[in-house]
């Protein structure tokens, strides 16, 4: 398997972000991302889509909109369109089939930020996602940047000190979006979950002080996704598109706070003597499976199954254990960083049936 560094959910000066295009892809070259995805508000801009290079690399971006109703009262149950080659935006108010469209065109489909509180100190509103009757979409993002903020800041004081520090600011996923994907999961909905910059790099002032805080070069160093694919990325934007959207659809990959510690790398499968499952796959139970994790540096990991804590692991780098039992599989890995307990790895998970 190869393994890719991906960025999703950024907003450019198209929508309510800082910069263009042409410009953060620079910025994701600099910060060694491989993979970049356009996410502006109900705008899918077309043309620009593919690769864009300098003397340091190159960075594939593909095109995508986040989609909200803005004729609702309230602005909730925002929808993420990645990879369909076209707007979607102009069916906002019928969500289902907007998510069927969506699929038919060739994309795939995440909630975004399914819990987002209000912020009363900057007047911003709740905007989870509430509309449960909907189906077919491919995930949840798990981890949100700006949500992230949200969470935590619960004062002006608070919010000024993670904009101005914002390295400080990621912990964890809210323990309210884990309880929604661990619900989904245990209801037999396979839920690829994902982790979004929301990145908009905003211009700041408080008095005297004016700043660009959380700048897309933060967002690129922090909450990544991590993506296996069967063969190497070959500067075919076609090609390539494909087969990152085949891999995040099937959630063979991971999510990592890469701020804490790079986590290429990371690895979690499941084998017996004939098959090796990864991430995202399914796989009927047989005795004598072995569980494996292997970790860039030593950290505290968590297994769990069936959505409550399976085993516990403190300070090791490669774990293996067998399982005697069918379940649904993934591993969460944490680490200390500026003075707290982080979350540093979220893996999608293994489903043995």
């Amino acid at each position: 398997m190869f393994e890719i560094t991906a960025n999703i959910h950024i907003h450019t000066a198209y929508s309510d972000g800082s910069k263009y295009h042409a410009d953060i892809a620079m910025d994701a070259i600099s910060a060694g991302i491989d993979v970049i995805f356009i996410t502006d508000h109900n705008i899918y801009v077309d043309g620009l889509e593919g690769y864009f290079k300098n003397k340091n690399g190159k960075v594939l971006m593909i095109m995508g909109e986040e989609i909200h109703d803005n004729n609702a009262t309230q602005q909730k149950n925002h929808l993420l369109a990645l990879g369909a080659g076209e707007s979607f935006a102009h069916l906002s108010q019928d969500r289902q089939t907007m998510i069927k469209e969506i699929q038919s065109a060739g994309g795939i489909s995440f909630l975004a930020h399914p819990y987002d509180p209000e912020l009363p100190a900057f007047n911003e509103p709740d905007i989870s996602w509430e509309d449960w009757s909907v189906s077919g979409y491919t995930g949840i993002e798990l981890w949100n940047g700006f949500s992230d903020l949200k969470v935590r800041a619960k004062n002006k004081l608070a919010t000024y000190f993670y904009a101005f520090f914002p390295k400080f600011l990621p912990l964890s996923p809210p323990q309210k979006t884990f309880a929604i994907w661990e619900n989904l999961l245990t209801n037999g909905m396979k839920t690829v979950a994902i982790g979004g910059s929301d990145a908009h790099a905003i211009n700041f002032s408080v008095g005297p002080l004016n700043r660009l805080v959380f700048p897309y070069k933060y967002h690129f160093s922090s909450i990544n996704n991590h993506i296996l694919l069967e063969k190497e990325l070959i500067e075919n934007v076609i090609q390539d598109k494909n087969s990152i959207l085949n891999a995040l659809k099937r959630g063979t990959s991971f999510i990592a706070n890469d701020l804490i510690f790079p986590s290429k790398g990371f690895k979690f499968f499941i084998e017996d003597d004939m098959t090796k499952i990864q991430m995202g796959e399914s796989h009927p139970y047989t005795n004598g499976m072995t569980l494996t994790i292997i970790l860039p540096i030593r950290s505290d990991c968590r297994i769990m199954k069936n959505g409550t804590l399976f085993r516990k692991f403190s300070g090791e780098r490669e774990i293996k254990m067998n399982i005697n039992s069918s379940g649904i599989y993934r591993v969460e890995c944490y680490k200390h960083f500026l003075g707290r307990k982080r979350g540093w790895i979220f893996s999608n998970p293994i489903y043995l049936e």
